[in-house]
């Protein structure tokens, strides 16, 4: 009897040890295909974290750029507007000399008119004087 509690003990030791094996090789099934997802995983990850470093480089010399473009610009738009400035200026001396000159102008044709006036006016009075100093020595003649 003893020998058969020892073969029954000894099956059931089996059926628990191959029962055992079975599920140990189902977990390392599922341990090797959970070790490849998380290398998969972990390379995916590695390769977007490389590309999210290589976009924050990027975005950082962009930001740089534009920065410098920026004071560029800035710097551009301060000569443009000195050189608008003194345009500005120049135009000013022009328009200033121009309108002395336009002065200068009206004031001697007027002058020109006023002296033609005067003489006209002289001329007129001369006139009228001789034609009355006639009329009295005519008059005189007559008489």
């Amino acid at each position: 009897m003893e020998e058969t509690k020892l073969v029954e003990r000894l099956v059931a030791v089996e059926e628990r040890s191959k029962s055992n094996t079975k599920r140990i090789d189902e977990a390392e099934i599922r341990l090797d295909n959970s070790e490849r997802v998380i290398s998969s995983l972990d390379k995916s990850l590695s390769v977007a974290v490389e590309q999210i470093k290589n976009i924050a480089e990027d975005l950082k010399q962009t930001s740089v750029n534009f920065k410098e473009a920026m004071m560029r610009s800035n710097t551009a738009n301060s000569k443009e507007t000195e050189i608008l400035k003194e345009k500005y200026i120049d135009l000013e001396k022009k328009y200033e000399q121009l309108n002395s000159k336009i002065d200068k102008e009206t004031v001697q044709k007027d002058a020109k008119e006023h002296r033609e006036n005067a003489k006209q006016i002289k001329t007129i009075i001369i006139s009228s004087i001789v034609t009355a100093i006639v009329t009295a020595l005519i008059a005189l003649v007559i008489k």
